[in-house]
Order: C-alpha cells, then structure tokens, then sequence
C-alpha cells in the first residue's frame, strides 16, 4: 500500500482572534507530512475499538446548510484519537489565533501533545481550507498550493466542486499532486467521545498514494469549527480518526 500524509490525517482544525505575529505571503506555510505506513491489518489497530469511537449516528437537524466559516475561540485545545498502527495514538492541537499571510487571513493551530515537535497547522479563514505546517522555529515544513479545498461555504448536501492542489515537502524534498471531485452529502448528528454534534458529512477524493477502492469521508462541525470525525476504508482498513474532547479557554 502507498504513502499517506500526516496532513491528510490530522483533521482539520481552526481558532478566532488575532495575533501580532504574521506569515508572510512569498514564504510558504506548510504541513508536516510524516509519512504513514501501510495498516491493511485491521489488527494493527493500536487497541482503539473504532465502533466505541464512532458512536452512533442520530437523524439529520432540521438545518440543512452551512453559511459560512466561523472558528473556534483562541486558546481551545482539541485532542482526536486514532486507530492507525503508525500515528499516536491521541493528538491535541490548540487554537493560537489568526494571522496575516499577505492579503489573506489564517487560523494558526499548534500540536501540544502526541507529535514529537510543535508543528503548526495554517487554514484560510474564508473557507477552513490547509494551506500547510511550519516548525517551531517558523520554518516552512510542508505546502499547499493552491489551499487543499475540503470545505466551500456556504454548504449544503448536494454540493460537489473539483478541487486540484500540490503538496511540497520542504524537508524530503518531495511533491506531490492531490484532488478530485468533493461531494457535500447530507447533515447528520454525530455522538462522539467529546459530545454530540450536527456535522456535514463530505466525501473527498482518494489520498494520493492510495490504492483505488477506498473511500474518504470527513465530518463537519459549524459549532466547534474543526473537523471532528475522519475515515479512510475499504473493507480491510478502517482507518478512523475522532474528537475526543474539547477543552474551552477560561473565561
């Protein structure tokens, strides 16, 4: 089996209010993309029992659109947990603001436990979609252009659109080219370890480097402003990635 990127991965996160330091926009803001080994045993599952973690699904809300991006609050820490053999096992990011990177805005998100170094994830503030990592030492590590397109808001079911982006590896070395039609396909309420939410459900393109038949899925949730539930599966793999907890800023 091929390759798969930790940024695909690591689900999409978001935080509000503003920060003095700024990316610049001739400096490219990046993804770590930490390779991700073949899991076609569904044993090599890290004990994480994936039905517990899902949890059951309850009709759609009465709403049946979402208008538009509005993130988390700065100083939330979110932590999902997974049951691929290569990844930690539980992963938290914390919402350090939005910053500047030339004309456009960034939600700045900063992994604080699970990853061996603080990288820091960057999503357009128009629309959630990655635009890469950075290190500790704000240097670019992986970086998307155009913006990887998960999300288009407003967003109802029926939706579909292409999205085409490249992916570079500053410290591999390497690209790699990604898309494909996303189709937005209804709202559901999703009960999950962190709580209940209503979430649009979306289906992506097969990950590069994966071998066809599998299906993408990601989970929307308004409320919160993040992805909460992610799945990669094709019978023999059931990769599955979920919000665990929310922890709210005090005050």
């Amino acid at each position: 089996m091929g390759r798969l990127k930790t940024g695909i991965l690591v689900l999409a996160l978001a935080g509000a209010g503003c920060q003095s330091s700024t990316l610049s926009s001739d400096t490219a803001v990046d993804l770590p993309r930490s390779a991700i080994a073949q899991a076609a045993n569904p044993e090599a599952s890290d004990g994480v029992d994936t039905q517990t973690l899902v949890g059951s699904i309850k009709p759609a809300a009465s709403s049946n659109s979402i208008d538009a991006y509005v993130p988390p609050k700065t100083g939330t820490v979110f932590t999902w947990r997974n049951n691929w053999a290569t990844l930690p096992p539980v992963i938290s990011y914390r919402v350090d603001g939005v910053v500047s990177g030339g004309e456009r805005k960034f939600v700045k998100m900063t992994a604080v436990a699970g990853l061996k170094e603080k990288i820091s994830a960057y999503y357009d503030t128009a629309g959630f979609g990655l635009k890469g990592y950075r290190d500790a030492k704000d240097k670019a590590v992986v970086t998307f252009k155009p913006i990887e397109e998960r999300y288009r808001f407003p967003m109802k079911p029926g939706d579909k659109w292409v999205t085409n982006w490249e992916s570079y590896d500053h410290r591999k070395k390497e690209e790699t080219k990604g898309g494909g039609v996303v189709e937005v396909l209804r709202i559901e309420m999703l009960k999950l370890p962190a709580g209940e939410f209503r979430a649009v459900k979306v289906r992506l393109p097969t990950p590069p480097g994966m071998p066809a038949g599998l299906t993408h899925f990601i989970w929307f949730s308004p409320e919160l402003g993040v992805t909460v539930k992610e799945q990669i599966s094709n019978g023999s793999l059931n990769w599955t990635q979920v919000l665990e907890k929310v922890s709210q800023p005090a005050g």
